[in-house]
This record gives C-alpha cells, sequence and structure tokens, in this order.
C-alpha cells in the first residue's frame, strides 16, 4: 500500500515539474530577449574571472567561452529552444499523466519527450558551454524521473 502513495506522489510531482517548465517555456517563447540579461551577466562574470590568470591557455579557455556564449545565447535561438522545449515537455506530460493511469505507452511518451527536449536544445546550442549551461536542469531531471520510471515499470505498467 506504502509504495502505492509514493508512485502517485512521485507522479504528481513530476506533473507539476512539468507544468511549471512547460509555462516557463511560454513565458521564454513570449519574452526572448530575457536572454540578454543572462548573456550580458555570464560575460560580466567570465570577464570579472579571467582577469586574474597568470596561464595564458586558461586566458584562451575563458576567451572561447565568451565567443561561446556571445554566438548562441541570442533572442533568436533562446525562442527556438523554448519553443522545442515546450513541445518536448507536452509530449513527457502526456506520457507521465498516462504513467499515472497505468498505462504502458505513458514511458515509452515521458523517455521520449525527454529526449526530444536535450536532443534539440543540444542541437540549437551544440555541446559548448552555452549548451550544457542550458540543459543542466533538464538533464537531471530527466536522468532522475526515467531511471525512477524504468527501474519502477513493472509496478506502474
Amino acid at each position: 500500500m506504502s509504495s502505492i502513495k509514493w508512485h502517485s506522489v512521485f507522479g504528481f510531482m513530476v506533473t507539476l515539474i512539468l507544468s511549471f517548465m512547460i509555462a516557463s517555456n511560454i513565458e521564454s517563447y513570449r519574452n526572448p530577449d530575457s536572454v540578454n540579461f543572462l548573456r550580458e551577466s555570464l560575460l560580466t562574470s567570465i570577464e570579472a574571472q579571467s582577469t586574474d590568470l597568470p596561464d595564458p591557455n586558461l586566458k584562451r579557455v575563458y576567451k572561447n567561452f565568451m565567443e561561446d556564449i556571445e554566438a548562441n545565447l541570442i533572442e533568436v535561438k533562446y525562442k527556438k529552444v523554448s519553443l522545442f522545449r515546450m513541445i518536448g515537455c507536452i509530449v513527457a506530460l502526456i506520457g507521465g499523466i498516462f504513467l499515472r493511469k497505468m498505462k504502458q505507452i505513458g514511458l515509452h511518451l515521458f523517455i521520449s519527450g525527454n529526449i526530444f527536449v536535450l536532443g534539440a536544445t543540444f542541437y540549437v546550442f551544440h555541446f559548448g558551454l552555452s549548451g550544457w549551461m542550458m540543459n543542466v536542469s533538464y538533464l537531471i531531471f530527466s536522468m532522475i524521473t526515467s531511471l525512477f520510471y524504468i527501474v519502477k515499470r513493472d509496478q506502474l505498467i
């Protein structure tokens, strides 16, 4: 009995988190200019950290970080990735709802929605600093929830 309550609580929390992610991405899609503040604050902090480096190799790495952020964190790419994330989170949310109703297709939808979000973000921002920075929270969420659902799939389906 306690495992059924644990699964329902976990499923409810996943539903709430995915709903919040969808709402957040809708807002990011409507206002892509918010990425300008993020880009400027990251560039300012990287510049501040790179001024005291004695090693020229480290300075080159920081310069590459700054170029990656300037090239990728722009409004057009941010708006595009927000749309992709919305689509992936909606698919994952539908999968989460089906999982709560004990339907087998839910696991496939949930995992494919998460993979779509991660793949689309890396496709738009590439595998540089900006791609990993924009994907770290989705990656952690996807790994934890997918691992839970894969391990407990016999009890859920």
